[in-house]
This record gives structure tokens, sequence and C-alpha cells, in this order.
């Protein structure tokens, strides 16, 4: 795996001892912040920091072990203020790389070791929810270049197949006369850019994919049209519940299994209306047949659109997430057999989470409105899985691009040649190894730091 690094802007060490203001409280500089013993705010957006001001505007700054939902900030979030200090000061006492090491004008790195070490017995796998989250043709013009990129740096990491959470489209397309029109249009174009490019895929359903949330009683009717022309030309596995036959499956590679299950189901969801994001019943029941049936497998991947643990960062998203949360009956009987990652997309931003053994990753980006976006390599051997995050900067620009509906990106999206050659950056990485026979979160870095400040 090519070398990566984990990285802060330049502009944030340069003003280590210049002060900058966090909600309800004086101005105070990062070396005030480092002396404390205590540190009970947490500034959430590492950009707010490099503003002329360095003052946190959009309520950025939550009170540690009370945030709320975390709205505003993306993938180049800080961690928690004691994750800047450790960065600055590997910066400044050179404990990162060499110390004449280059940098660019907008940023300093911090070098960490290779995550892959010489083992022949692995092998790699990428995820990265809501690619592409908007109706596109193939190519599309203004994007493709961007997207080009995006999809050979997903392929240089060599992948069996690429994991996509949900949301391949925009699909707000109002009636079974539009369903058919458009899903004929943009699924295949999706899935040509991923042929064009060598990747193998398994897709989970995103609520974009059947028709966007909420879901009121004659859009709710709609649901199962929109299922009907996901599973036509997505042609995922048809191992599922009867019922849902291409939108839950699984399959097993080598000695991993990965189960992929559709959160969308019939029910009162409140003000999400007759849609609730859940998995229940007979979907409930085959999920615990497949893992009863595969506890021999060395590790178990689960992926869903939505995520389940709160709270998590959200970027141009309406932030949906499993009804019931922690105790929801999907959640308890992911942690009654033992799964070890939990993948899902939605909210366009990266917050990782473990409990109960098992890591939620809550990431991916949304092109077109954001100004990052994400993927995560996971590399498997027989006793730990190796995850590293990887983000870019992107541009975009222009007027709207047409889509079925008002919610439009950018017409032009693209990547400086300075990001280029620098590539994607390394945000966050951790093992989870299983190789004393007990499960471990080893060398959490990044945006693995628990919000509690602590290696898992």
């Amino acid at each position: 795996m090519p070398q990566a690094a984990l990285h802060i802007p330049a502009k944030l060490a340069q003003c280590a001892s210049e002060p900058f203001t966090e909600r309800g409280s004086d101005r105070v500089t990062i070396d005030d912040i480092a002396a404390r013993a205590s540190v009970t705010k947490v500034c959430w957006e590492s950009y707010c920091l490099t503003h002329r001001e360095r003052t946190c505007r959009r309520r950025n700054c939550l009170p540690q072990g009370r945030a709320k939902m975390m709205d505003h900030v993306g993938a180049g979030d800080v961690r928690r203020v004691g994750l800047v200090v450790m960065l600055l000061a590997t910066l400044l006492v050179g404990r990162g790389g060499r110390a004449d090491e280059p940098t660019d004008s907008r940023e300093a790195q911090v070098r960490v070791p290779s995550g892959k070490p010489n083992d022949t017995e692995s092998w790699t796998f990428v995820s990265m929810p809501d690619f592409l989250n908007v109706d596109t043709l193939y190519p599309q013009p203004g994007w493709e270049p961007a997207l080009d990129y995006i999809l050979k740096s997903v392929k240089a990491e060599n992948p069996e197949f690429l994991l996509v959470a949900g949301d391949l489209v925009m699909g707000r397309w109002p009636s079974k006369q539009d369903i058919d029109k458009y899903a004929a249009i943009y699924y295949p174009a999706w899935t040509r850019r991923m042929k064009v490019h060598g990747l193998n895929y398994y897709t989970a359903i995103g609520d974009h994919d059947v028709g966007d949330n909420p879901w009121p009683e004659g859009k709710a009717q709609l649901v199962p049209h929109f299922i009907a022309k996901f599973r036509e030309f997505m042609k995922m596995p048809l191992n599922g519940p009867d019922h849902m036959k291409g939108t839950a499956f699984w399959w097993k590679h080598q000695t991993v299994l990965f189960i992929s299950v559709d959160v969308f189901e019939r029910g009162d969801g409140g003000r999400q209306g007759k849609i609730r994001a859940q998995v229940t019943g007979k979907q409930l029941a085959w999920l615990e047949q497949v893992l009863e049936a595969n506890r021999g497998a060395n590790h178990i991947i689960v992926m869903g659109h939505t995520p389940i643990l709160g709270p998590v960062r959200k970027w141009s998203s309406s932030g949906l997430m499993l009804a019931d949360g922690h105790e929801s009956p999907l959640w308890q009987t992911m942690k009654k057999y033992g799964v070890d990652v939990y993948l899902c997309g939605e909210v366009h931003a990266i917050t990782c989470t473990e409990r109960d053994g098992i890591m939620q990753i809550a990431h991916g980006g949304l092109i077109g409105y954001n100004t990052r976006t994400n993927y995560l390599v996971g590399h498997v051997f027989k006793d730990r899985v190796e995850l590293e995050l990887k983000e870019i900067d992107i541009q975009r620009e222009g007027e709207k691009l047409w889509q079925v509906g008002k919610n439009r990106p950018r017409e032009t999206v693209a990547i400086t040649d300075e990001t280029r050659n620098r590539g994607f950056v390394s945000v966050g990485r951790v093992v989870i190894d299983k190789s004393t026979g007990r499960k471990a979160f080893r060398g959490a870095a990044g945006y693995f730091i628990s919000e509690r400040g602590e290696n898992y």
C-alpha cells in the first residue's frame, strides 16, 4: 500500500501560539489548552482555527460529552483538541518524519508507518458510500475527470471489490413512468463507469435509491417499484429474504463474511412517513440465520445505509438514523454474533464509533456539494483487519447540474493539479487485532481516536 500521511493544515502549526475562540470561553491559545489537565471544550472544525479570526462561527465547538448531532462538519474535522495538540507537538518537535521533509504552502504532514506489512496472505477491499448520490451520465460533462481520478485512486488500492453503502443516484423520480425512464439511464451509467475502471462492486440500497426521504403514503407506494429497478440494474446476489431479493444479501470472500442489509422497511417512520429505518421481522430472522450458519468466519462485516450509533457528523445530509440505535434489533444481533465492522453512509462525513466490539464507520462524501470526499481501505489478514480512511479536496463550481427536482449539485467538479500530486491523504487508521484470540482495536489514529481521546 502506498505510504500515506496523516495531515493538518500548516497554518494551524504556524498559529500555534496565536489565539482562537471556543464558544462560551475566553480567547485562548493552543499552548493554553495543552497546559490544562482537562479540556472541557471540543472544536470539531479544524479549518475554523485557520480562519483569519480563528473563531468558531458555526456552532462547531461543543461541550464534550454533551454533543448533540454535529452538523456543519466533515472529513477534515479535528477529532478533539487533544489530538490537535498531539499533532502540533509532533510537527514542532520533529517526531514525525525528517525535519527537512518538504511541505507545501497549505499543509504540514505527519508521517505514519505504512499500513500494510509484508504478508502475502492478505487481500483488500474499499468502501465508498454515497457514490454518487447524483443522477449522472457516463461520461458526465464537467465531472468525469474528477470522477476518473477518484476511481483510479480506488483501483490503485488493488481491491477485490468496492463496497457502496447506498445512494448511487439522486432518485427523486416522482412517478412509475419517471422511475422506469430515469433508472434505465442513470443506473447503467453508474455501472458502466465502474466497468470501465475495472472495479467489482457490491451496493447496499440507500434512501435516494428509493426516492429519498421522507415518504408520505403516495411516495411510499412507489418504493417497491424503485426496488424492482435497483434489483434489475444492480444485479446484487438474490440470496436475501423473499421480500428483499437483491437489496438484502450476503457473500463470503475467503474467510470473511459480508452482509448487506436493507434498512428501509414499511412502518411508522414518524416525520419520515411510512418508511422506517430498521431491520426487523423476516429480514432480521434471515440475518440471524446467515450469521449462525457462518460462525466459522474469521471476520464479519455488515453494510447498511444509515448510521446506528450517534452522534455522527453530517454534511449536506438529513441525518437519517436507524430507529432505536444501540437498542435496535439489528445492533443487538450484530453484538450477539460478534460482528467486527458496520459500514454506513448517509451523512457524507466521517465518524468512527466503537461499541460492543463493533466498529461503526460512517463515512463517504457528496460530490458536487461538499469540498471533500473520502474512502476506506481494508487490508484483510487471517488474524486482523487493517483499516485506513483517506480523503481528498474537491472543487465545485458553476451553475447547477440539472436533476429531476430542485436538489441540484454544481455543474462542474474538479481536483486541482496540486491536490492530484498529493493524492488522497490518510486521516485515520486502526487495526482490528485477533491474534491473541480476543478482539482488540489497536493503533488508533486520526478519526479512529475515540471522542474520549483514548485508543480503543
